[in-house]
């Protein structure tokens, strides 16, 4: 299976962005978000969105726009087959949780409540871009990615989908897991297409276990795949 990375977005402790926009700043913990850091019409579910979901929604933005897909209103009008997969260690525990104590002091929180589902951002960020493909979230126990990598380069062999985002998002929240050492807070994002004139690398995928780029480098973790495609301090 083949394909090829176009884009490329990212938020974590010390910058978020994209190679050719990046915004860099102390690393004191994940950033607080706001709309104007991501996309730059009025679109209300965002304030409203947990900071799990607004993670993932601003790694797509970033992504799209690196690949130069969607970045205009006009063009955000027509809806595209264009699939979304993201893997997570993390989920929405946050939001998780701060929904259990609306409902221990007996005021349940419909906006919470809201968020509560790990695959919510997935669904804004189809509304939002007009993306109509399909959609999924992958529960592992690191941040390697290479699950959501492989399904996205399968929807793009069998023709289900032209163009798919994958990556992974995960929040600062601490687990009690002996894999949690592994987890990098933020999110990543790939846009990947069947074909393209620009991209950073072409991918062959045999399984999850044995992707490689064009230099027939074998692929064991997405942020190390960042790293080297566009050099920064991903």
């Amino acid at each position: 299976m083949d394909a090829c990375i176009t884009g490329i977005g990212w938020v974590l402790k010390d910058s978020m962005g994209y190679p050719r926009s990046e915004k860099k700043f102390p690393e004191r913990g994940l950033p607080l978000i706001k709309r104007k850091d991501v996309i730059d019409y009025p679109y209300k579910p965002f304030g409203r969105m947990d900071n799990f979901s607004k993670l993932g929604f601003a790694a797509i933005s970033f992504a799209l726009a690196d690949a130069g897909i969607k970045t205009e209103i006009k063009t955000r009008s027509v809806k595209e087959n264009i699939s979304l997969v993201a893997s997570t260690a993390t989920g929405c525990l946050e939001t998780d949780i701060r929904y259990r104590k609306t409902l221990t002091d007996n005021v349940p929180s419909p906006a919470i409540f809201a968020y509560t589902l790990d695959s919510c951002f997935l669904g804004e960020a189809g509304i939002y871009f007009g993306l109509t493909g399909e959609s999924f979230m992958i529960n592992e126990q690191n941040t390697a990615g290479l699950t959501g990598l492989y399904f996205g380069l399968e929807m793009i062999h069998s023709g289900d989908s032209e163009t798919v985002l994958c990556g992974v998002c995960n929040s600062d929240i601490q687990l009690c897991q002996s894999s949690a050492s592994n987890i990098i807070p933020g999110s990543l994002f790939f846009v990947i297409e069947k074909e393209s004139e620009h991209s950073y690398t072409q991918l062959k995928a045999i399984s999850p276990e044995s992707i490689y780029d064009e230099n027939k480098v074998k692929i064991t973790d997405l942020y190390d795949l960042a790293k080297r495609l566009q050099g920064s301090s991903i």
